[in-house]
């Protein structure tokens, strides 16, 4: 079921008051209403103790910019002969990303995931991190097509992939629709 962006917050505000548990959460739309979303409803959000949601993280240039100019340009170049090796260090690194960023603060929301996407990383880093205290909402661009989450639904067909099942629980996922 699609609904609007104040229902999100409103379903979101409920959830984080509770400590124990898996808390990963989801929302999804086309870039645009994700764009939308995060300007209008989470710009003015609230915690439920009345804190302002922690401002979205880019995990593409956050992931980027934990590997170094030189260390990148090098897994550039070994790329096509070694790509699990690249594929093995980006998940090192995301999930000390994801254990840093949820030391310094309990509910973080991410953005821009599509390097995650394009090298195939294990996607349960989410859900292990997003345990017990720790609260993480992501915006994935997608829609649901019958049983399945379709993301980068709006490119070329080649491109889209698909969310795993049961990586996030159905009411931890929301599908934005306009007004």
């Amino acid at each position: 079921m699609k609904i609007t962006g104040p229902q999100v917050i409103s379903e979101l505000r409920e959830k984080l008051q509770f400590d124990m548990g898996r808390h990963l959460y989801a929302v999804m739309g086309t870039y645009g209403q994700l764009s939308r979303f995060e300007q209008d409803d989470l710009a003015q959000a609230r915690d439920p103790q009345g804190n302002p949601f922690p401002p979205p993280i880019n995990v593409n240039r956050r992931l980027l910019a934990r590997i170094g100019d030189d260390d990148l340009r090098q897994l550039g170049q070994s790329e096509a002969l070694h790509p699990e090796a690249v594929k093995r260090k980006l998940g090192r690194e995301l999930e000390n990303l994801l254990a840093e960023l949820l030391k310094e603060r309990s509910f973080l929301i991410l953005k821009q995931l599509e390097i995650i996407f394009a090298y195939s990383l294990d996607l349960g880093v989410f859900r292990t991190q997003a345990t017990n205290q720790s609260h993480v909402l992501v915006l994935l661009p997608g829609e649901r097509r019958s049983e399945r989450i379709t993301l980068f639904h709006e490119g070329d067909p080649r491109f889209c992939r698909f969310l795993p099942p049961n990586l996030v629980a159905d009411n931890h996922l929301w599908e934005l629709r306009d007004g």
